[in-house]
């Protein structure tokens, strides 16, 4: 333990240079990709990434710190574009593609070395099916594209999982990607901040930031004072995204403050999660604020639990709920404003087209109505009547049910759904016993907390559809695989936790 507490000490400083340099060039990739003329821009681009991850002295684990800062960003460059809502709209090749690219050159080169390939979970075969009925749709059903761009992302998501798990070998790496992630915590957090000072966007589009457009459409849709207020949204489109985004990785960041990590450390992700909370509450998402509510108590239980961290679980969880009550009552009148003045259309709203899904699914029990086509089958399914009318109330893209479990029943029918519920049941099962014989305590917090991000996403699932969005379900598929690679670290080492 001491040996990788100096080695992540000593270094993280440099990864972090060589990862926020590379991290910028892909950016500027990105930025070139999505323009008509920057080919060359983005070919200039690419060799400096390139320079800055072989610079860092190490750079397959500098491709790992370019996964966790880049996989919650949405810039891509798109083909085919099919504007839609509610899963994929095109067939995408994202900033955070380049580095998983990377990181499977390095495992085909372990795998021609002769070195063990680790096994593909049980869990992940229920997602495998779920990506072979969605191509059986793209091969048999009216909508074949839209379900051929949902299958591709699906697949890409369980990329991202297993590359992620051949990586997380050591409890080294998983420090690193959990110091990734809070730094895009804190990015999300920063941009977050900035908007709700200057009340619109800062210009970062190209990152993901969405448009006052769709800013000001959130904001009417709040309360019924003409859009008076502001929501914030961060690099990830929608309020409600980052809200959901938040709720996922502070936990983790909760946990590991009751942990030994030194005190500078400590004040670090302290200050980050403060700043990631003051971006929560300005999001005005009361299905983020819920799904934290939950999680919180679920870290300070899980953490009480153990007998080497029940001591400063105690301390920590007395600061924060001296700190969360403190916070609460400086901001219970918007809270309370939220809470009780909100438009209720928006409620209205859901409820009428979970009714809308579960006609869906009645009439379709087994195949569902097709991968990524829920809108396509609105009409004459509510009370705006068909396409056209449709298309005078929502627009060109009309909503999808806001509930992830509706959505998948309605699309995939019950055979998808219940692997999509299997496949769930089996990461809450993983986790939990992680949290019951981790020998190793950085893991064992690191686990508490991806199982509290878990828990608030399925819970934010019943009111959104944030795993259909690409930039949360790469997240949902990292806190994935570092309860599985916990598992797996764990079955290696041999090692039970001291009784």
């Amino acid at each position: 333990m001491a040996a990788e507490a100096v080695l992540f000490r000593a270094s993280s400083g440099s990864l972090l240079l060589a990862a926020g340099v590379s991290g910028g060039a892909a950016l500027i990739v990105a930025a070139g990709l999505s323009s008509g003329r920057g080919a060359a821009l983005a070919a200039v681009a690419a060799l400096g990434l390139g320079a800055a991850v072989w610079a860092s002295g190490n750079p397959r684990l500098a491709c790992l710190w370019g996964v966790g800062l880049t996989a919650p960003l949405g810039i891509a460059k798109r083909f085919h574009p099919m504007p839609h809502m509610g899963g994929a709209g095109a067939y995408t090749i994202e900033v955070v593609d380049l580095f998983l690219l990377a990181l499977l050159l390095f495992q085909w080169r372990d795998a021609a070395r002769g070195c063990a390939r680790p096994r593909i979970p049980d869990l992940a075969y229920y997602w495998i099916a779920m990506i072979l009925l969605g191509l059986i749709d793209a091969v048999l059903g009216p909508y074949r594209q839209l379900a051929a761009a949902e299958a591709f992302q699906m697949s890409k998501s369980l990329s991202l999982f297993l590359l992620l798990l051949g990586e997380l070998t050591r409890v080294r790496r998983f420090m690193h990607l959990f110091a990734a992630l809070t730094c895009g915590l804190l990015l999300q957090a920063a941009v977050g901040i900035a908007q709700y000072a200057k009340k619109g966007d800062i210009g970062l589009q190209f990152l993901g930031e969405a448009t006052m457009t769709t800013l000001e459409y959130a904001n009417r849709a709040t309360y019924m004072d003409g859009g008076a207020t502001f929501r914030i949204g961060g690099l990830l489109g929608h309020p409600n995204i980052l809200a959901g985004f938040i709720a996922m990785v502070a936990p983790m960041l909760l946990a590991m403050l009751m942990t030994r990590l030194p005190i500078d450390r400590k004040l670090a992700i302290g200050a980050v999660l403060a700043t990631a909370l003051l971006a929560l509450l300005l999001t005005l998402s009361r299905s983020g604020w819920l799904a934290f509510a939950l999680a919180a108590p679920i870290v300070v239980g899980l953490m009480l639990r153990d007998r080497r961290s029940r001591r400063r679980a105690l301390a920590g969880a007395a600061i924060a709920l001296a700190v969360g009550l403190i916070a609460t009552l400086a901001a219970a009148p918007a809270i309370l404003r939220r809470l009780t003045q909100s438009d209720p259309g928006a409620v209205d709203f859901r409820w009428e087209w979970m009714g809308v899904a579960w006609d869906m699914v009645r009439d379709h029990p087994l195949p569902g109505v097709g991968l990524n086509s829920f809108v396509q089958h609105l009409p004459g399914r509510t009370a705006y009547g068909g396409t056209e009318a449709l298309t005078r109330t929502f627009g060109a893209n009309w909503p999808v049910v806001h509930d992830i479990y509706l959505l998948i029943w309605a699309e995939q029918g019950t055979i998808g759904f219940v692997c999509f519920l299997a496949m769930l049941i089996g990461l809450l099962r993983t986790a939990w016993r992680n949290a019951t014989r981790c020998a190793d305590p950085w893991l064992h917090a690191l686990n508490v907390g991806a199982v509290a991000g878990l828990c608030a996403n399925l819970l934010d699932g019943l009111g959104s559809f944030f795993l259909r969005q690409m930039p949360g379900a790469r997240l949902f598929w990292i806190i994935a695989a570092i309860i599985v690679a916990i598992n797996v670290w764990q079955r290696r080492n041999g090692a039970e936790r001291p009784t």
